[in-house]
C-alpha cells in the first residue's frame, strides 16, 4: 500500500512539473512589462495561451522541455498589448462602392473638399446619399457651408461630418428635403448655425444632425450581405493588429453589431473585444455616429429580458451600457462652467457656454441607478466640466446604495476637470477614459484657453493623485495608430507645432501603462491582461526599438515587428 501511494505520488509530482513546461520560450529580450514603472525582464515562457514566467535568460531555461519552440528576440523590446479602451469601427471600402464614407481628415483646402465631393457625385446614382466623415475647419480655412458643398452637386443629398463627430454639414437639397428652413427651430440639445438673416447654413449641431438621412426621398444604398460585412470587420481589426493593438472597447455597439463579435469570438479572431451597448433611436447618422440619439433605458431592457446575455470570456466581454451625458470637446459644443474665448455662434458675444444636455439630473440619476442595480458597468460619455459634476453628482447617489459587485463606473472622454473634480473621482473609484489628440486635433481646442488646455485629458494630474487612467482614440474622431495616441500623450503638440497644456504630459513609460494597464483596468479585467505577469494572457507585441529611450518625437515611427494575442502570432511585419 505504502509502496503504492509512493508511485501515486511520483506521477502526480511529475505530471506537475510537466505541466509547467512551456510552449514557446522567448529569450534576450527587453521587456517592459508594465506591471510597475521600471520594471525590465529579459524572456518570457509561454504555455496554453498564458505567461507561465517572465524574467531573465536563464531562469527561464527550467521551462524548456523538447518540444519548446524557442525564440531569440535578440535585442527587440516586448510591452503588453495595447488595449484601445474606447473607439467606434469603421471598416473602410473602396471609394467606388456606393456607401463608401470618404475620408476627410487629410483634406486641407475647400478646394481639395469641392473636388473630392464631386469626383464621388460624378459616379454615384442621382438623388443617392454622399456621405463624409472628419472635415476639420482648421484645415480647410471655413466651416464647409451650403455655399460650399453646392458647388460639388445639388443633385445628391451631402452631409460630411466634423472630426468629432458631433456636428455635421448639410447642401441645400439634404436641408430641402428635411424642410429645414428659417422657420425651424433648434432642437433640444442642438442648433443649427444659421446667416444674418436667419436661414440655416449647412452647419447642423449635436441633436440638429439628426434623422437627416433617415428620409424616403434618399435613393438607398445596396444592402450588404452577412459575410461581406464580417469580411469588412475581419479587415478592420487585422489592421488594428498591425499596429500592436490587442484589445479594444466598441463604445456603441447595437444588437446587429453584437452578433458579429460573437461571431468573431467563437472564431477565436486574435482580438479582444470589449462591447458597450446602445440602442439607436434612429438610424446611424449617414457618416458619423449615433452620438446621442440613443435609448439607454432600451439598452438595458435588453439585458433585462435576456435578448442580450451578459457575457464575459477572454475574447468576448458585454457588460457594459454607453450613456450620454455631455458634448462635443472638439466640436466646442461641450458644456462649461465659464464661456469659452470665441465669440457665441448666436449672439456674437463673448458670452458662450457650449449646449446644455438634454438630460435633467434626475433623469440621470434614475437612470445610473437602474444600471448599477443590473450589475453593468456605466460607460458614460462626458467633456465639458459641467456636465462632469452632473455625472458625478449621479454616481454619489449610485454609490450610497452599495456596491455589493465593487463595479467601477467610467467617465469616457473625461475632458476637461478641476482639483474638485479629481478628489470626487478618486473618492468614487470612477476610472477616467482619456482622449489624447492633441497632434491631430489640437488647433480645434485653442478657445478653450489656456487654463482649461492645462486642465485637459488630465493624465499628469490623474497619476498624480493615484488614478489610473486609460487612453483611447476614440477612432474614426482620432486614427487608432496607438503610436500616433501614444505620443500625443507624451507631447501634447498640435499639427501647426503648438505645445497645448504642457502641465499634462507624461513619459512614455507613463502614457504605455494607460495604454496597457490602465485599458484593462477600464474593464476590470486586471487580473488577466493589461501587464506581462505570470497567469496573464500572452497578449504582447515586439518593437524594434526601446520606446522609452528614443527621442519622443520618434514614437509614431516605431517598428511593430510583431503582434500576438494568446501565445499566437497574430501579426508580422
Amino acid at each position: 500500500m505504502k509502496k503504492m501511494v509512493l508511485v501515486l505520488v511520483a506521477i502526480f509530482c511529475s505530471s506537475i512539473i510537466f505541466a509547467q513546461k512551456a510552449d514557446i520560450i522567448i529569450t534576450n529580450a527587453n521587456i517592459i512589462t508594465a506591471a510597475q514603472k521600471g520594471d525590465r525582464q529579459q524572456a518570457l515562457a509561454i504555455k496554453d495561451g498564458k505567461i507561465l514566467f517572465v524574467g531573465s535568460n536563464t531562469a527561464v531555461l527550467q521551462y524548456k522541455q523538447t518540444n519548446t519552440k524557442m525564440i531569440d528576440a535578440k535585442g527587440n523590446t516586448i510591452i503588453p498589448g495595447l488595449n484601445d479602451a474606447h473607439l467606434h469601427p469603421s471598416p473602410e471600402t473602396p471609394f467606388s462602392q456606393l456607401d463608401h464614407t470618404i475620408r476627410l481628415d487629410t483634406v486641407t483646402s475647400m478646394g481639395s473638399l469641392i473636388a473630392l465631393l464631386a469626383k464621388k457625385a460624378a459616379i454615384t446614382p442621382k438623388g443617392m446619399l454622399i456621405k463624409g466623415r472628419g472635415y476639420n475647419e482648421a484645415k480647410l480655412g471655413s466651416e464647409p457651408t451650403i455655399e460650399f458643398l453646392d458647388k460639388a452637386s445639388t443633385a445628391h443629398p451631402i452631409l460630411i461630418t466634423h472630426a468629432s463627430g458631433h456636428k455635421s454639414a448639410a447642401n441645400s437639397t439634404l436641408l430641402a428635403i428635411n424642410h429645414i428652413t428659417k422657420d425651424t427651430q433648434d432642437p433640444a440639445g442642438g442648433a443649427f448655425d444659421r446667416y444674418a438673416d436667419g436661414s440655416p447654413n449647412g452647419i447642423c449641431k449635436e441633436a440638429a444632425s439628426r434623422n437627416l438621412t433617415n428620409n424616403p426621398q434618399i435613393v438607398p444604398y445596396p444592402v450588404l450581405t452577412k459575410a461581406q460585412e464580417l469580411a469588412n470587420y475581419q479587415q478592420y481589426f487585422n489592421h488594428l493588429l498591425s499596429f500592436g493593438i490587442t484589445s479594444i472597447g466598441d463604445a456603441g455597439a447595437d444588437t446587429n453589431r453584437l452578433k458579429i463579435y460573437q461571431t468573431l469570438a467563437n472564431e477565436n479572431f486574435p482580438m479582444r473585444f470589449n462591447v458597450m451597448i446602445v440602442d439607436k433611436l434612429l438610424p446611424e447618422m449617414e457618416g458619423g455616429d449615433a452620438h446621442h440619439e440613443t435609448d439607454e433605458w432600451k439598452a438595458l431592457s435588453y439585458f433585462d429580458n435576456h435578448t442580450i446575455p451578459q457575457i464575459e470570456t477572454d475574447g468576448l466581454r458585454v457588460k457594459s451600457i454607453k450613456v450620454f451625458h455631455g458634448n462635443s470637446l472638439s466640436g466646442k459644443t461641450c458644456w462649461l462652467y465659464e464661456p469659452y474665448e470665441m465669440p457665441n455662434p448666436a449672439t456674437g458675444k463673448m458670452d458662450y457656454y457650449g449646449i446644455p444636455y438634454k438630460r435633467t439630473q434626475q433623469q440621470l440619476d434614475s437612470l445610473f441607478l437602474a444600471i448599477h442595480r443590473k450589475g453593468l458597468q456605466i460607460c458614460v460619455h462626458s467633456n465639458g466640466d459641467r456636465e462632469i459634476d452632473m455625472v458625478l453628482n449621479a454616481f454619489e447617489k449610485v454609490y450610497a446604495t452599495g456596491n455589493p459587485l465593487n463595479l467601477h463606473h467610467r467617465i469616457e472622454h473625461c475632458s476637461i476637470v478641476n482639483d474638485s473634480i479629481i478628489a470626487r473621482i478618486k473618492k468614487l473609484g470612477v476610472i477616467p477614459v482619456l482622449h489624447d489628440y492633441i497632434n491631430e486635433l489640437g488647433d480645434l481646442l485653442e478657445p478653450y484657453g489656456a487654463d482649461r488646455l492645462n486642465r485637459m485629458f488630465a493624465t499628469k494630474s490623474f497619476l498624480d493623485a493615484g488614478i489610473l487612467p486609460a487612453l483611447h482614440s476614440d477612432a474614426p474622431v482620432s486614427n487608432y495608430d496607438a503610436r500616433a495616441r501614444w505620443e500625443s500623450a507624451v507631447l501634447r503638440t498640435t499639427a501647426s507645432g503648438k505645445q497645448l497644456g504642457a502641465k499634462q504630459c507624461v513619459d512614455a513609460e507613463d502614457a504605455l501603462i494607460m495604454f496597457t494597464k490602465g485599458g484593462a483596468n477600464a474593464t476590470g479585467e486586471l487580473a488577466k491582461k493589461g501587464t506581462l505577469e505570470k497567469g496573464k494572457l500572452a497578449d504582447f507585441v515586439i518593437l524594434q526599438e526601446d520606446p522609452t529611450t528614443i527621442p519622443a518625437n520618434q514614437i509614431h515611427n516605431l517598428h511593430i515587428l510583431q503582434t500576438w494575442v494568446g501565445g499566437v502570432k497574430a501579426f508580422s511585419k
